[in-house]
């Protein structure tokens, strides 16, 4: 009597297989761009929330100081454009010491000085989002000049496109590189929310904006 096949009781088909496998297929194509998109959300809040913890540390800072631009080895207040954590003398060097620090002579501006106002900033690793950050204090733009993507102007109000920072005081601000346009849209929507009704006018209005040509945003902390 011959044996029966049991070929049949050995497992899933190819069909079966091919079933399955389309069936996982079709559920990562439905659950993959949520994951990103749930990612790509995040990350825009936690360089969101960093901007609210620099602009805190800067107004803190001025209430001690009086300025908004660093202090030298004198205790006297400088402008400084490059804003590099990595140099002694910017602002977010300054932000985050301590205010034993040998630096701290006791001269000028220094007695007045209640650091650390930043834990941490470091130019090299941006919270969330971009590959560098900096944060100079420097001088703006004329008062009422056209805000474009690059010059230090803030059309602040959202309601012309002209700076509203006065022509006479400093500015502090945070440059972030490595951004995708996509990726400023997500952080101007928590920014600046209900500013600007096109991309064109939400990459320029606000406090913050965003340079195409660089893959740079400009994002205002603050000025006096």
């Amino acid at each position: 009597m011959p044996l029966k096949s049991t070929d049949n009781q050995a497992g899933f088909t190819l069909v079966e297989m091919i079933g399955v496998l389309a069936v996982i297929a079709i559920l990562v194509a439905l659950v993959l761009p949520k994951v990103f998109e749930v990612i790509a959300s995040s990350n825009a809040q936690a360089l969101a929330s960093a901007v609210r913890t620099y602009e805190a540390a800067v107004v803190n800072y001025y209430a001690d100081i009086g300025s908004l631009l660093p202090l030298d080895a004198n205790g006297v207040p400088k402008k400084e454009g490059s804003g590099n954590s990595a140099t002694a003398t910017s602002l977010p060097a300054r932000l985050t010491l301590d205010a034993s620090d040998s630096l701290n002579t006791g001269e000028g501006q220094w007695p007045k000085f209640r650091g650390p106002y930043l834990e941490k900033f470091d130019s090299t690793k941006p919270p969330g989002l971009g590959t560098a950050m900096y944060m100079p204090a420097t001088s703006p733009v004329a008062y009422g000049t056209a805000v474009t993507a690059s010059n230090l102007g803030w059309d602040l109000k959202g309601d012309d496109g002209k700076s509203d920072i006065p022509s006479n005081a400093y500015v502090v601000y945070l440059r972030v590189d490595g951004l995708t346009q996509e990726e400023f849209l997500r952080l101007d929507a928590i920014l600046d929310k209900g500013v600007g009704t096109t991309t064109d006018t939400k990459v320029l209005r606000g406090r913050a904006k965003y340079d195409a040509n660089n893959s740079r945003a400009y994002i205002y902390l603050a000025h006096g």
